[in-house]
């Protein structure tokens, strides 16, 4: 005898064998529009496209083109997005370039690339609606010296810095266009428009996706236009490290196991880089790239060039046959000549390089920390190069208001006493986001042990620094080649002038790289000048504002 359920508990569910009555519409429907679209204002872009797909009604409220207009604002600093163009709504044009809107929002990005680096501006051009990022280069007006009235031995280096885009050659141009319609890579040819197939050359054929698996969307290669018929580029995710992968690599001698950025840099996230291009094939294979959101680095991502060769042939491709048979001996070549006759490219000399930003906080100045920043410095003879200056937090939070008047003390003196008491304390180091062949990029330029009164060396009396505090500082050297070695303390090495607060640092094939006596001046806020005491000259480096980059013009 069956058991009638219409009483019971579960009646709302089963009634006289009925099926289940379709469900009304949720309380979240039911108010007005103007309280749904402040709730969903507080979504992110993955919960409001999940909201969308449970009912009609939500779904044109989660569609409702200013929520995806705030979301990509929050994305854009610097620049008011007014349009979609070229897409038909804001929420196609967040689609269009999604995941990679991290790059405009962080703004700042550093390269490995070589011992140099590369600094680049990311930022959102709302005329194209592109995301488009350009090289930060610097040069200086001014290449004469003067002798330091109070040392006629040491020489100043005046300094007064240009600072621009290179605008004539774009490291990132993405154009808001259909996903669908992107390109997607294969194993071992690609082709782009024109009937152009290019052929790859490289040691290792290891690609990140297999031939019967095409890679996900988030693990493929968006080619990306650089306005070169010969040179071509594409935009790559990268992959998290755990946490137990950074641990093994940072302890290790530069380049630090090959994390990018390296432990110089404070940073919540890191990748594999291409160390100093021994590695860079690892960097295409399918661990190296994310497979979901959850280990996609959105602080982090690689660039892959190269450049293309056409290559002579005629109707029975003798010549194409002979020209791969004198580089066959060098690198192994692969040849496959279209039956349609489209020709044929070499692909050479892939470079890739992985670039990663940096926590605002880390070059935000306050009251307290106010040299935090981007700056540039004159390095001689290698030319400008870019600097993070950082002030690390205290360990015990400092209080100002603490600091009470003395017996006899003026206002104006106290107010003095307090802003030095509160600003001159403290560490300072400089780390470089550009390099050169002795200090690379990523490693620390000068650092401050104590900006207070432990470091404090005088004030100068003497023009042009009078009024100046100087404090004592370590300056970091090398010879060129700042590559791989050994740790000076594991061969017994006594650096020249070391003295016994100075770590020891590291030796690269007999060359010697380590940190010598110097002094820092703080002129103020945006300026600095460091006093290299060993080598007699005094140098400068000033703040850099960023915002004013993100601006197309």
């Amino acid at each position: 005898m069956a058991t009638d359920l219409s009483n019971g508990p579960d009646s709302t569910l089963i009634s006289s064998g009925k099926e289940k009555e379709a469900p009304g519409p949720s309380r979240l429907e039911l108010l007005p529009a103007e309280l749904v679209y402040s709730i969903l204002s507080y979504l992110s872009p993955y919960d409001l496209a999940a909201v969308s797909g449970t009912s009609r009604t939500l779904f044109t409220r989660a569609t409702a083109d200013h929520l995806w207009q705030a979301l990509i604002q929050e994305n854009v600093p610097g620049v008011r997005v007014k349009s979609p163009s070229p897409c038909p709504s804001f929420r196609a044009l967040y689609i269009a370039h999604d995941p990679r809107w991290f790059l405009p929002k962080y703004k700042i990005w550093f390269s490995d690339g070589d011992l140099t680096g590369r600094l680049i501006i990311a930022r959102f051009d709302p005329r194209r609606g592109c995301i488009e990022g350009y090289q930060l280069v610097a040069a200086s007006r001014s290449r004469t010296s003067h002798p330091w009235t109070a040392d006629p031995d040491v020489m100043i280096h005046n300094f007064d810095p240009v600072v621009q885009l290179h605008l004539d050659k774009p490291i990132i141009q993405l154009d808001a266009i259909d996903p669908t319609e992107s390109q997607d890579f294969g194993p071992e040819t690609q082709s782009y428009g024109g009937g152009i197939t290019t052929i790859k050359l490289r040691r290792d054929r290891s690609r990140g996706s297999s031939p019967s698996s095409p890679p996900s969307r988030l693990a493929s290669e968006i080619p990306m236009q650089n306005g070169s018929d010969s040179m071509y580029s594409t935009f790559i995710l990268s992959r998290l490290l755990s946490p137990s992968e950074i641990s093994s690599r940072c302890f290790e001698p530069f380049p630090y196991g090959s994390i990018w950025p390296p432990p110089t840099i404070p940073s919540s996230q890191r990748v594999l880089g291409a160390c100093l291009h021994h590695f860079q094939q690892q960097l295409l294979k399918p661990e190296s790239r994310p497979s979901c959101r959850s280990n996609l680095s959105d602080m982090t991502f690689r660039i892959r060039k190269w450049l293309t060769m056409r290559v002579p042939e005629n109707d029975d491709n003798t010549s194409v046959r002979n020209y791969f048979s004198t580089i066959s001996n060098l690198i192994p070549v692969d040849l496959d000549v279209d039956e349609d006759n489209v020709p044929l490219r070499l692909h050479i000399g892939e470079e890739i390089a992985t670039y990663a930003t940096l926590d605002p906080k880390l070059y935000t100045p306050t009251k307290e920390k106010p040299w935090r920043g981007i700056w540039v410095g004159d390095y001689s003879g290698h030319g400008c190069e870019f600097l993070l200056v950082t002030q690390p937090d205290d360990d015990i939070p400092f209080d100002s208001e603490a600091i009470q008047p003395r017996e006899g003390e003026s206002p104006e003196e106290f107010e003095q006493r307090r802003y030095e008491e509160t600003v001159y304390r403290g560490r300072l180091d400089a780390i470089k986001l550009s390099g050169d062949p002795n200090v690379p990029r990523g490693e620390v330029t000068f650092r401050v042990g104590d900006l207070g009164d432990k470091g404090l060396v005088r004030v100068c009396e003497d023009e042009p620094f009078e009024g100046v505090r100087m404090v004592r500082s370590e300056g970091h050297v090398a010879s060129t080649g700042f590559v791989l070695g050994k740790s000076s303390s594991d061969i017994g090495v006594l650096k020249r002038g070391e003295k016994a607060d100075m770590i020891p640092t590291f030796i690269w094939d007999g060359m010697i790289d380590s940190f010598i006596e110097s002094q820092l001046l703080l002129i103020s806020h945006d300026r600095l000048a460091q006093y290299w005491i060993d080598w007699g000259h005094i140098s400068f480096f000033e703040r850099v504002d960023i915002d004013r980059f993100l601006t197309p013009a």
